[in-house]
């Protein structure tokens, strides 16, 4: 019987372990063809919504907002409402669920979208995205489309081709960049 017992945790622990591997693989298969998921921490997070001023009851959207932490942090300590953008449908499921143990699930929402795909983008006073330079160049042009002139476009580490930059900021090795839509 205890050996039964024993045997069927180390299945399950084997299973377990598997479905780790095939996610990390996915992951990995996503970082190749597409952007890749980097988490940006709390301090990024918050340097990205102090650079950009975001204020009470403003909107932040944030485009490739992989596990919600920007959104996050805009609702939790600046008071904003959120969208985050995200293709891989693990990454929205994890990002509701960090939203509803931070206890902002009413102020945020995650939509599993290529943002890409030629939509109209929702109303935002923030813009943010932590995306290569190559979807920025793609996402710039949309942005200019959809955005009133004066929309703060916030980034971390990669550069816009052409919104005009306001103002930059050091965190760590790395830079946060923002912008303003012309």
């Amino acid at each position: 019987m205890l050996t039964t017992v024993i045997i069927g945790i180390m299945v399950f622990i084997q299973f377990l372990l598997l479905c780790l591997f095939v996610i990390i693989l996915y992951l990995l298969a996503r970082g190749i063809f597409g952007v890749p998921f980097v988490r940006s921490n709390k301090p990024f997070s918050r340097a990205m919504m102090e650079l950009a001023e975001v204020k009470p009851g403003e909107t932040v959207v944030d485009y490739g907002s992989g596990d919600g932490a920007i959104v996050i942090v805009a609702a939790k300590e600046f008071g904003a409402k959120g969208i985050g953008f995200e293709y891989l449908r693990i990454l929205v499921a994890y990002a509701k669920a960090l939203a509803m143990f931070a206890g902002v699930s009413k102020q945020v929402e995650f939509r599993r979208e290529n943002f890409l795909s030629g939509a109209t983008l929702p109303k935002a006073d923030v813009v943010s995205s932590y995306l290569f330079p190559e979807v920025n160049a793609k996402l710039e042009p949309l942005l200019i489309r959809d955005y009133p002139s004066g929309t703060r476009v916030v980034s971390r580490t990669f550069l816009f081709p052409t919104l005009p930059l306001k103002a930059s900021k050091k965190v760590g090795k790395e830079t946060v960049y923002l912008y303003q839509i012309p």
